[in-house]
């Protein structure tokens, strides 16, 4: 490998490691600095426990981010996933207390679930030819009558608090449905003909179509994808949250809502990195976020806040990345061509 190559390859190790790091780093100094200001002392976010409850909840995040992100990067935004996790959750819980069956039957229950629900949404979708957004907000409310039909009114199995369920949604079970989820998510975007095809579609759906790929083929395997992502992701709630019945319309859409950041994030670095690894560094920034300001006693409105701001902030210079990097090089040639002027000639 000649001086060039390496020169090169140093170059995008740099780009690369910096934009893993950055965030999370500079979020974390700015608690630091406010944690100081405030006289809470330093947070110590490399302790065992804290680790642990940061990756807990950075893995859990990033499974729902991963479902969300999967349908944006191809070009639609669907309402459901939401009603997908809970429900999938909830029959999931229920089949697995019922036969006594454990983790791996909880898993397969709701990844299943998850699955045949997206097919109907994307089967929907495509059969009535209506944007995604709405067809999605439809099936939603349709779906989340689903909990009140199976719990039959009542409260579902407490499955948060059963030995042989609650450890699939802690440190470090919680790792193999996280594990899982990237993987999926990575290999069709990198190494499938249809995951190809999808890229293809969301760039330019007339060309993609008339070179002869099949959109609501392909539509169907992304739904398969993202409903596999969001039942995964359904098992693990089912460990941390009580099973109830969905009372009031689109009460699920916070369980989607919550948890877009990281999948925005991991869009916007996918110019850098893998968005895989993008999307899993936005959720271990945003889960860092919430452990440190409650460590630090901030109240739960004021945390709303906080979260509020990052969001502009990081909307902002997403949306505005390539201005900003253009502005700031402006300044740096000026700078260099000053400099330049005033070096005495020889």
């Amino acid at each position: 490998m000649n001086k060039n190559n390496l020169a090169s390859t140093a170059k995008k190790l740099g780009k690369q490691t910096s934009a893993t790091l950055t965030l999370p780093v500079l979020v974390y100094l700015i608690l630091l600095m406010i944690s100081g200001i405030g006289g809470h002392g330093v947070l110590n976010i490399f302790t065992g426990q804290a680790l642990s409850s940061i990756l807990t909840d950075a893995a859990y995040m990033t499974i729902v981010a991963l479902g969300i992100g999967f349908q944006l990067k191809f070009g639609r935004f669907d309402f459901c996933g939401g009603a997908l996790i809970v429900v999938s959750a909830t029959i999931g819980g229920v089949v697995a207390d019922a036969v006594s069956g454990g983790i791996v039957v909880l898993m397969l229950v709701s990844i299943i679930t998850g699955i045949v629900l997206s097919v109907i949404n994307a089967s929907v979708y495509s059969w009535l030819k209506i944007p995604i957004s709405v067809v999605s907000l439809a099936m939603a409310y349709l779906f989340e009558a689903i909990p009140g039909i199976v719990l039959g009114g009542d409260a579902g199995p407490d499955i948060m608090f059963m030995e042989e369920y609650k450890s699939l949604g802690l440190f470090p079970l919680i790792l193999v449905p996280f594990a899982i989820a990237c993987i999926i998510y990575f290999c069709y975007d990198k190494f499938t003909v249809v995951g190809r095809q999808s890229t293809l579609l969301a760039r330019n759906q007339g060309a993609a179509v008339n070179i002869g790929i099949n959109e609501k083929a392909n539509t169907i395997v992304c739904y398969v994808i993202s409903g596999l992502l969001f039942g995964l992701a359904g098992a693990v709630y089912a460990t941390q949250n009580t099973l109830v019945v969905i009372t009031t319309p689109l009460q699920t859409a916070g369980t989607l809502f919550s948890n877009i950041i990281p999948s925005l994030v991991g869009l916007f670095l996918s110019r850098f990195i893998d968005d895989t690894l993008g999307t899993f560094v936005g959720a271990f920034t945003i889960s860092m976020l919430y452990f440190c300001l409650e460590a630090m006693g901030v109240l739960s409105g004021m945390r709303t806040i906080y979260y509020a701001v990052f969001l502009a902030i990081f909307i902002f210079v997403s949306g505005f990345w390539d201005q900003i990097i253009a502005f700031f090089k402006g300044i740096i040639g000026k700078i260099n061509n000053k400099t330049m002027r005033k070096a005495p000639q020889s």
